[in-house]
């Protein structure tokens, strides 16, 4: 919880007294470090625990996007792809000429159409995820889960996905979205998993920080299910990674946080955290040497064994700390 912000009853769109004092009650803490906690027990108690978070720049690290459009395809694209395209300048539903790091490693490993997925709530992730149409499972927007690769659960999510009135009638509820995935990961085993998710960004739109800060503490039960899931799972226990992330930053001001876009100062910092068994349990970074938006594609594809710069020599390097070497420590790629 931001002290500048929830202190501004315009800024944080918390018109009630009573509203006012239930949030307080359930995410204010002294410190920062106490705050994020309440607001993120799981992740902050757990998951940092077991890998590294990056992009705290009061400690000395930034993770920083490089596109100069600041929100959310462009973002996306940079994520999948390893470095910003020029040409993407809107949300448009439109299919990119350039491949994914989920078709490379689909390509490089072999993998069936079930064995590489992306899952979202919005329709533009389909197009997104992929330079060709049906390079692997996709769901996203309302779109219900073919039969015969559903689940009586996915089945029941899909019927209730148009029932949950949403802010923004373009995507669907995350609890539908992620209800989804998790039956997806358990009917299907896929090997690659892309998974996103986009509350935060409408509740934040909508300018209301009491509710965008109960989401991201919902947003924690997700994390929580997920990886209670892994270490139940013969096959992904100690064999799983992790990485989070997000498409863009916001504004830093009650007056500009419920935005991002080019001129929003704030909107160019984002985070990191890997999270496995082939990354040091550092949790959160001090110190540390930027890291960039661009840089997600080649770690997951070297977490396959494979080298991202084969698919496009311009993309961001894999991220050195991910797999325990020390930035300029010369040891090579992962």
């Amino acid at each position: 919880m931001d002290s500048t912000i929830i202190a501004d009853e315009d800024g944080s769109g918390i018109h009630y007294s009573s509203e006012l004092e239930r949030v307080r009650s359930a995410f204010w803490r002294d410190t920062p470090e106490e705050r994020r906690l309440a607001l993120m027990p799981f992740f902050w108690s757990t998951l940092a625990k077991n890998g590294i978070v990056l992009g705290n720049k009061e400690k000395g690290s930034r993770v920083l996007v490089k596109n100069n459009q600041l929100f959310s395809a462009p973002g996306y694209v940079e994520i999948l792809t390893g470095r910003p395209w020029p040409e993407v300048v809107s949300n448009d539903l439109i299919r990119y000429k350039h491949p994914t790091v989920l078709q490379f490693v689909q390509q490089e490993l072999g993998l069936d159409w079930t064995e590489v997925a992306s899952i979202g709530g919005w329709e533009g992730y389909n197009l997104l995820a992929s330079s060709v149409e049906n390079a692997f499972f996709t769901n996203g927007g309302y779109e219900r889960v073919p039969a015969e690769y559903s689940t009586p659960r996915m089945d029941e999510l899909a019927n209730l996905q148009d029932q949950i009135m949403t802010l923004w009638p373009e995507t669907r509820s995350d609890a539908v979205t992620f209800g989804i995935a998790l039956e997806y990961l358990k009917k299907h085993h896929p090997r690659l998993l892309y998974l996103a998710l986009g509350e935060s960004d409408d509740w934040s739109h909508a300018r209301r920080y009491d509710r965008l800060l109960d989401y991201i503490h919902v947003f924690d039960g997700y994390l929580k299910q997920l990886w209670e899931f892994l270490q139940a799972s013969d096959r992904y226990r100690g064999r799983t990674t992790l990485v989070l992330t997000t498409d863009h930053g916001r504004g830093i001001k009650p007056e500009d946080w419920v935005g991002h876009g080019e001129g929003i100062a704030g909107a160019e910092d984002i985070w990191i955290a890997v999270i496995g068994p082939d990354t040091p349990r550092r949790g959160e970074m001090e110190l540390y040497p930027d890291v960039f938006q661009s840089d997600v594609a080649a770690t997951v594809a070297a977490f396959f064994g494979l080298d991202y710069s084969k698919q496009d020599s311009e993309a961001g390097p894999p991220i050195p700390l991910a797999f325990g070497i020390e930035p300029g420590a010369g040891a090579g790629s992962p």
